[in-house]
């Protein structure tokens, strides 16, 4: 039972946060997992998360958008069409109205540093470049969710992500074993 707790922790750490997933391994000394072991745990959680991410993200953006629709009705219903009356001073006295077009959404920000950041990776690498740099960079979430807004082949996204976490596994996982043992040999002496 604690090996399959063992297991599942892996798997779901490597599927949010795959960076932290394989030292997390390393660095408690409960966990005997082999180097295959761990590649395929993390692979797998890394995957999951993918696949999860890339459907939970559009099921957010869908229900972002209705309740943003929402809620935008409901606040222009209130509003008045016009901006609050400007009284000149001099005679006469003068009242002007400003329409006001409320079948606009409110402006929202949409560039901060981290998505021009992702996009500028984009335009220079494409998919390959963004899902490269997703499982260690990223993490899992925020990139599934930018590549699944500027990709639409599901196909492609699955394939390069796969790629991408599995090269990165291979290469942390090698990594750790190495230090580990040369750790642990360093105890020894």
């Amino acid at each position: 039972m604690e090996e399959f707790l063992q297991i599942i922790t892996l798997i779901l750490i490597s599927s949010v946060k795959f960076a932290f997933g394989i030292p997390f391994v390393y660095m408690n000394e409960r966990y005997d997992f082999t180097w295959l072991e761990t590649n395929l745990y993390a692979i797998l959680g890394g995957m999951l998360g993918v696949v999860i991410f890339m459907y939970f993200s559009e099921w957010l953006m869908f229900l972002w958008d209705k309740l943003r629709a929402y809620f935008f009705r409901k606040q222009s219903a209130y509003r008045e069409p016009f901006a609050p009356p400007v009284a000149d001073v001099d005679d006469p006295l003068e009242i002007h109205y400003e329409y006001i077009d409320s079948s606009e959404p409110p402006k929202r920000k949409v560039f901060t540093p981290r998505t021009r950041r992702i996009v500028r990776i984009w335009t220079r690498y494409g998919l390959i470049g963004l899902a490269a740099l997703t499982p260690v960079f990223l993490s899992i979430p925020i990139g599934t969710f930018f590549i699944t807004r500027l990709e639409r082949n599901k196909r492609r996204i699955l394939l390069y992500m796969f790629i991408s976490i599995a090269c990165w596994s291979v290469l942390l996982t090698t990594i750790f074993q190495f230090t580990h043992t040369q750790h642990v040999e360093e105890l020894l002496k």
